[in-house]
């Protein structure tokens, strides 16, 4: 419905079609603030991490965020590399009234599932989508990573991350990618994010979601470390994505 390939952004032209009849600013500063702690969860020139075990919600986050946007008039690119997000997008709007397929002209969105393939689209589609993306998700970032994680890989995902800080810091972007906390895919599935001190590194922002034992989640801010610095109210996962999303989280644009 709304899918745009992002490898074809290579293509010679590609962007001028997609935004052909477009009013799209290239200048637009934003930042998504957790209201009860102040703190900023994604901001223009920041990158966010955000790892947690399955069905924790770092999916459904990610599409509150990108829905929440994109009626803001602001532009997302989504790369999907395990269950392809719109799904989740198309059943928050089904069960929101606020919502409509309209926003959708927004988000761009596609799916790589190879590592390898992930890194390329990394290194070299990400100058031809800078003028046109306020906000680019990656769900996961290491879902691909923990199949082949090695010596090889790990500098590979350095190099991605080095790509999207670019990205972030020079061509004032906001970034967010999400993570899992196992290193490999028959891993023990433990609390430390996959390449713990490589994507810390590369972050601005991390937060951390646990899903408790009612049912709900917490979401929390880390420092560099691993130290929890703050705790979000807890968030319930429903039909219309986190029900609490709104009252927990405030956008400002333009600041």
């Amino acid at each position: 419905m709304f899918r745009v390939s992002l490898p074809k952004w290579r293509e010679r032209g590609i962007i001028e079609q997609l935004l052909e009849g477009r009013s799209i600013s290239t200048t637009n500063c934003f930042k998504l603030i957790a209201i009860d702690s102040g703190r900023t969860a994604v901001q223009t020139n920041r990158i966010t991490h955000v790892y947690g075990p399955p069905k924790s919600g770092k999916t459904t986050l990610s599409a509150n965020i990108a829905l929440l946007l994109a009626q803001a008039g602001l532009q997302v690119a989504i790369i999907s590399t395990e269950r392809p997000i719109e799904i989740r997008m198309d059943s928050i709007i089904q069960s929101d009234d606020s919502l409509s397929d309209a926003f959708l002209e927004n988000i761009f969105s596609t799916e790589e599932y190879s590592f390898k393939g992930l890194c390329q689209l990394l290194a070299s589609g990400l100058d031809q989508i800078e003028s046109s993306v306020d906000l680019l998700i990656i769900d996961s970032l290491t879902a691909t990573y923990r199949q082949v994680a090695n010596a090889r890989s790990l500098t590979l995902l350095r190099k991605a991350l080095a790509a999207l800080q670019a990205m972030a810091f020079r061509k004032q972007k906001a970034i967010l990618f999400t993570n899992q906390v196992s290193s490999r895919m028959d891993g023990l599935n433990t609390f430390r994010p996959v390449a713990s001190a490589t994507v810390r590194n590369y972050s601005d922002v991390t937060l951390r979601l646990v899903k408790k034992s009612n049912g709900q989640t917490e979401l929390s801010f880390e420092d560099v470390n691993g130290i929890e610095e703050a705790v979000l109210p807890p968030l319930t996962i429903g039909a219309k994505g986190f029900e609490e999303f709104n009252s927990v989280f405030e956008l400002v644009t333009n600041y």
